[in-house]
């Protein structure tokens, strides 16, 4: 164990013990599986925003001097890896959507982890025009590019709902990339 994280975890216990018991946090609600899949899921999308920099600088770079010159070549952009771009949007959808689910109070930790979330997010959503849609309680239409994992009947539902989302649907710069998963709902037959 790092010597720095036990002398922070101690100061963290002394703060708490020199106040009284009603004035006292409770400790972290994630465990340590479940911070170290978040901590995973970032992993996954620095490397990914690392290679689409890396890809944007070379873009840029590759304007600049197809502006010098009347060559055409394919730029960097169409070479980004969209399955690894995907994989660190779908990371980042699982642990806003974990951080969402937790119960009542969270702890600070938890408070900047999901500020971190929400920010690569909106990074993600506004920077590379990635966009990472949920489907709960959307209207199903066959039309739709979503795999149906599975139909239930559901005696409450008018018409065909999607009821939870196992994978959401990605687009880059408005093309799709990865294909949603969902459950939906319907109406039982008569």
């Amino acid at each position: 164990m790092n010597p720095r994280h036990s002398q922070d975890r101690l100061a963290g216990w002394y703060r708490q013990w020199k106040h009284p018991p009603e004035f006292r946090i409770a400790p972290e609600r994630l465990n340590a599986g479940q911070r170290e899949r978040i901590a995973g899921h970032l992993a996954v999308l620095d490397t990914a925003l690392a290679d689409l920099a890396s890809a944007h600088a070379e873009l840029s770079s590759a304007q600049a001097a197809a502006r010098r010159s009347a060559a055409s070549a394919t730029t960097p952009a169409e070479q980004v890896d969209t399955a690894r771009l995907a994989e660190a949007a779908t990371g980042v959808w699982k642990a806003e959507r974990k951080l969402e689910r937790q119960d009542d109070g969270v702890g600070k930790t938890s408070r900047q982890i999901s500020r971190s979330v929400r920010m690569a997010r909106q990074a993600l959503q506004e920077g590379i025009e990635l966009k990472i849609q949920d489907h709960d309680g959307d209207d199903y239409d066959p039309g739709l590019s979503l795999r149906v994992l599975s139909v239930e009947d559901d005696p409450a539902l008018t018409r065909e709902v999607v009821l939870e989302t196992f994978l959401p649907s990605i687009y880059f710069r408005g093309r799709l990339i990865q294909m949603g998963e969902v459950v939906v709902g319907r109406p039982p037959l008569q």
